[in-house]
């Protein structure tokens, strides 16, 4: 729920990819030895590190050392503090213990010695088994939609990060929090974006598992708003995310269209808890993201 790199006007189509060759480059953080490692931070427009890019280094630097064959099946993270983003991270990963079928890692994210951000992850191998998963809802189709901020144009107290130089293309296949508070306040505390990278995803399965952490981050907390008639900006809610947690089930190619199928099932005391589904364009449940945040309502909710 943090900005990306601040964009100019009537940048062209070209700067979106080179945008998601900057992510790609920040997701092979650099090795230190003994298991740590150096992550960039790009220059952000709140001058704190956007919190998916945190989650998506931990995850770069703990998937280098485990056996071949063995993929993330699950992270924990917890935000500690915020960081600045004019200066890089360190990444420390302690390996917990290599079983024959899982693999235990352990990260952390520091910044001049202060803590940013823990996570504690699972990898294991591919193995044949009877499988199940939920049937993807139905959506308007992502060509059918605009970006995000371009849907967002006409209001100047939302925060809009996403926008058509970003390194993700988002696009809201419900309306975002900002248009349904507009058209009739409250709303289902539920949203469906789609997502896809401005440029061609790397082979790497590795590196396609961090570019999708890195885009669960985008909009997660977006459903917790909907029913008070609140969106991000000026005039109306503030707010960040406390901790983050995806469970992998299948391979995802970033640089195709994602459905992020996301709920709301509490909000109370300030805190709120958000779910997201991510499928494929032809159906395949990709991963479950939850994610709790915090929301403080700064001044009167409509317009």
């Amino acid at each position: 729920m943090k900005p990306q790199t601040e964009s100019a006007p009537g940048r062209e189509r070209g700067a979106a990819s080179a945008s998601f060759e900057e992510v790609c480059a920040l997701l092979q953080p650099s090795a230190l030895g003994g298991g740590r490692f150096a992550g960039g931070t790009p220059g952000f427009h709140w001058g704190v590190p956007y919190g998916g890019l945190l989650v998506a280094q931990a995850l770069a630097g703990a998937s280098v050392d485990v056996p071949e064959g063995f993929w993330v099946r699950s992270l924990h993270a917890y935000f500690i503090e915020a960081g600045a983003s004019d200066r890089g991270v360190q990444i420390d990963v302690v390996p917990v213990r290599d079983g024959r079928s899982t693999c235990w890692r352990s990260a952390r994210v520091h910044q001049d010695g202060r803590l940013l951000l823990t996570m504690e992850l699972t990898f294991a191998k591919d193995s044949g088994s009877p499988k199940h998963q939920a049937p993807m809802p139905a959506a308007r189709l992502p060509e059918e939609l605009p970006n995000a901020a371009k849907a967002l144009a006409g209001f100047d107290d939302v925060h809009s990060y996403w926008d058509t130089d970003s390194a993700f293309d988002l696009r809201y296949a419900k309306e975002p929090p900002r248009l349904s508070a507009h058209a009739h306040g409250g709303s289902e505390p539920h949203s469906s974006v789609w997502i896809k990278a401005m440029g061609e995803a790397p082979g790497d399965r590795a590196l396609n598992a961090a570019l999708l952490a890195y885009a669960s981050d985008m909009c997660m907390l977006d459903p917790m708003l909907k029913p008070h008639g609140l969106w991000w900006g000026s005039g109306s809610a503030s707010g960040f995310s406390m901790d983050h947690s995806m469970w992998f089930h299948a391979p995802a190619r970033t640089d195709e269209w994602i459905l992020l199928d996301q709920r709301s099932p509490a909000l109370r005391n300030g805190r709120g808890l958000a779910l997201a589904d991510m499928y494929s364009r032809s159906g395949e449940l990709l991963c479950t993201v939850a994610q709790q945040g915090t929301m403080r309502v700064n001044a009167p909710t409509r317009s």
